[in-house]
């Protein structure tokens, strides 16, 4: 059987492998059947472009191709002895051969069937090549998916880190794993949980190859580390992305209100008006210093700003530590700021960032009463006007300096329809998220037509551990509700 057969039962039984239709086309284009190729480069999407429009090295693949073509062949050595000894298990109940001459038991293939191409390294064998790093690999997080003709998905900067990191294999790790984010539109989904595609090493030589995870049924030998332990540091990692990009986002507005960055945690969470962060995590208060010294890398050569108050001496910065795990500069993976969309069409509020979409849920508003425009959150208020059963519900986030304002609401039929007075209406447990996802001086912007009708909200809510003193007695909100 040649490879393109084993390649079309593959994929028939894996049509998400993105990489094993790229394969596939590659044996169709081969033979001249170029009709057949280009179905499968469609369907290869992203991974298509990853290695054709962006000429990665052709040789990158070929540990991959060898690993999805032993796999198959391995199932068809299976069948045929499962035939074998189906007809053996006949003759022998016809009394037509004696038993040990039956084909097939316990393995009785010709030599010719037995013989098996060269394996890939084993996990065993990489862990041994890469040493302690194998069973901690590093995580990137790619585009699951992009409709290549019609251009959506990420853009030629590329928020799927895949062609990236092909086109400069240098940067790779030793180990690491790529997460896919799926595509609704232009928009990639990030969540906690997302599912293992690649494995991707680098030995001591510097080559590379990409190993399919085969999905939950762990077929494969490329995991590092149980499955369970996998999707525990998967989750963790994309935990810490997140928690990054909020306290990321608290710093930035920070500086740009005070002119300098904030000594400490705690001059983001405050008593409220200072409440930029409702709170705090561990790993917030881990990475702060880390996060403050990668700004602080950033002021013009040789200087480091170094105080609270934006003092600034002669040096050079120290190294930036590899917190996050994502690169080799250490740097955190989102890197675009946060940032609210609301869908006056949809009646959609996502938090995004770049094109990667963190959230997106369903909102009550206005009508033509909810204005279209650029604003940011000037007030973070808990249990506005002092009371959870207010028409504010347990959340309030003004914008800018109107009567305008993104809070909760008890009249839950007004989510997805046009009842509110020009504000933003949100349910319970999705406002107290919002609250938490986003600091004090948060871009908001109000358009029409811009975000998916699907839902993307957790299971698991994102939450902080709450400051103290977010209520604001001395004043009564008179919001257009």
């Amino acid at each position: 059987m040649n490879n393109s057969m084993y390649l079309k039962r593959y994929v028939e039984t894996h049509p998400d492998n993105k990489m094993a239709w790229y394969l596939l086309g590659k044996e169709y284009e081969r033979a001249g059947e170029q009709g057949k190729a280009t179905y499968c480069y469609n369907r290869a999407e992203e991974v298509y472009e990853a290695f054709e429009l962006s000429k990665v090295p052709s040789d990158i693949w070929k540990n991959y191709e060898q690993r999805l073509l032993q796999l198959e062949r391995e199932k068809e050595l299976k069948r045929r002895r499962n035939r074998r000894w189906l007809v053996a298990l006949a003759l022998l109940l016809l009394g037509l051969i004696p038993p040990a001459q039956a084909p097939g038991y316990p393995g009785g293939l010709p030599a010719e069937a037995d013989a098996q191409p060269e394996a890939p390294p084993s996990a065993a064998a990489i862990r041994q090549a890469v040493g302690e790093r194998a069973g901690k690999p590093m995580f990137t997080a790619v585009a699951e998916g992009r409709n290549a003709a019609a251009g959506d998905g990420a853009d030629d900067e590329g928020d799927s880190a895949l062609p990236r990191l092909l086109k400069h294999p240098e940067q790779l790790p030793s180990w690491s794993v790529a997460l896919g984010m799926p595509l609704r539109g232009k928009w990639l989904l990030w969540s906690s949980d997302m599912e293992r595609l690649y494995a991707l090493h680098r030995d001591r030589a510097g080559e590379i190859a990409i190993t399919p995870f085969e999905g939950a049924a762990g077929e494969c030998e490329c995991e590092p580390q149980s499955s369970a332990g996998l999707a525990r540091s998967a989750k963790q990692w994309a935990d810490l992305q997140l928690e990054t990009a909020v306290l990321e986002k608290a710093v930035e507005n920070y500086q740009t209100r005070h002119g300098r960055l904030p000594g400490s945690l705690d001059e983001l969470t405050r008593p409220f008006p200072n409440n930029w962060l409702s709170g705090r995590s561990t790993a917030m208060e881990d990475m702060f210093d880390v996060l403050i010294q990668l700004k602080q890398d950033d002021a013009p050569p040789g200087k480091v700003q170094n105080d609270a108050k934006g003092n600034v001496e002669e040096g050079e910065a120290a190294d930036k530590p590899g917190y996050w795990g994502t690169s080799p500069d250490g740097a955190p993976y989102f890197k675009e700021p946060l940032q609210v969309i609301i869908d006056k069409d949809k009646h959609r509020l996502a938090v995004v960032s770049g094109k990667i979409m963190l959230r997106n849920y369903a909102v009550g508003l206005g009508g033509a009463k909810t204005p279209l425009g650029d604003f940011q959150i000037s007030d973070k208020v808990v249990n506005p006007n002092g009371t959870t059963r207010g028409p504010y519900g347990t959340r309030g986030m003004q914008l800018s300096d109107t009567q305008y304002a993104i809070h909760g609401t008890e009249d839950l039929d007004s989510i997805g329809a046009d009842e509110s007075e020009g504000c933003i209406r949100m349910l319970k447990e999705d406002v107290e998220e919002l609250f938490d996802l986003v600091p004090m001086g948060t871009s908001v912007k109000i358009r029409e037509g811009v975000l998916p009708d699907d839902l993307w909200t957790p299971k698991e809510r994102f939450k902080l551990k709450h400051s103290q003193g977010q209520t604001n007695p001395a004043k009564v909100y008179h919001w257009l509700d």
